[in-house]
């Protein structure tokens, strides 16, 4: 558990260091609101929605809760900020395999956790077609977000 903490820990850290290629395309301000949305976003599907319902739950231990708060607060928000980055190219081929390898990443993540102790399952089964949708409406919500809150830097004058 110790070791994918780790894993986890210095993933984090390296995905960290790509926010400063996205600032090309996004001001500071606009990369710091869609790092926070993304990361409520991930947070509040995936981490807390675990919670009430009998399917994942994070073992009871410290490595475990912030190996996944480093994961769904940092990793999934910055890979997704990564695909709002790329669909702003022509290539709709390498958006698409992005966004669908975006979700078949929290899936295989989950079964990473599940093997490695960090999640348990609460009961016998483990929808993992349930985690891609909320993956697609995540990626969904997020976009939607993205063009709302473009417009509403505009009208207030704090993008160009």
């Amino acid at each position: 558990m110790i070791l994918a903490f780790f894993i986890t820990f210095a993933v984090s850290i390296l995905i960290l260091s790509f926010l400063h290629r996205y600032r090309r395309r996004f001001t500071a301000f606009q990369l710091v609101l869609l790092f926070l949305v993304a990361s409520y976003l991930c947070q509040n599907t995936f981490y807390k929605l675990f919670s009430p319902y009998d399917r994942i739950s994070i073992t009871d231990n410290l490595w475990a809760k912030i190996s996944i708060k480093l994961h769904f607060g940092v990793i999934l928000p910055v890979l997704l900020i990564g695909i709002i980055f790329m669909s702003r190219s022509n290539n709709k081929l390498t958006i698409s395999f992005s966004i669908l390898g975006w979700a078949a990443f929290i899936v295989a993540s989950e079964k990473y956790y599940l093997f490695s102790g960090i999640l348990k399952k609460n009961g016998e089964n483990w929808f993992p077609q349930i985690d891609f949708i909320f993956a697609l409406i995540v990626i969904f919500m997020t976009f939607v977000i993205k063009k709302y809150l473009y417009r509403l830097l505009m009208r207030e004058r704090l993008q160009t």
